[in-house]
């Protein structure tokens, strides 16, 4: 009896194999698609937490003296370090209202922009009920309104 030679491996063949990573690539684009997708939303959640922080920090500053600060005076200010600076406090002595971490002398969404705002007094003829107007925005992105 003669035995019969097998010429066929094992092995996968070269066409399985690039069936597989073909599938591999397929399923590895979806899932760096849908992880993009999170980090952006992930940042836009990160920015609004930020920007109802800085307004709460000014809505405390303003019930505590009854006033803004100096440096806003209805313009269209960028978060600077000089602009917060009554917010974050100068010295140890000052009320800290925005526990804020500054980088490069501003107060940056994360995209790395500083932050924008506008606040603006709606006065009315009854003292009583002047309230604020504002809003804050990262540029580029959504341009969340926050008022009250």
């Amino acid at each position: 009896m003669m035995k019969r030679i097998n010429n066929r491996s094992n092995a996968f063949t070269m066409v399985e194999l690039l069936v597989v990573l073909g599938m591999l690539s397929v399923l590895m684009g979806v899932t760096f698609t849908g992880v993009g997708k999170a980090r952006t939303q992930a940042r836009v959640v990160k920015a609004n937490a930020e920007l109802r922080e800085l307004m709460n920090a000014w809505l405390a500053y303003e019930a505590a003296y009854d006033d803004w600060p100096a440096a806003i005076q209805g313009d269209e200010l960028d978060a600077t370090e000089g602009n917060l600076a009554e917010l974050i406090g100068e010295n140890d002595t000052e009320t800290v209202f925005l526990d804020a971490q500054i980088v490069n002398g501003a107060y940056r969404d994360p995209w790395g922009t500083p932050y924008r705002f506008r606040i603006m007094r709606e006065t009315t003829a009854n003292a009583a009920n002047d309230g604020f107007g504002a809003a804050i925005s990262f540029p580029n992105r959504n341009r969340p309104r926050i008022s009250n």
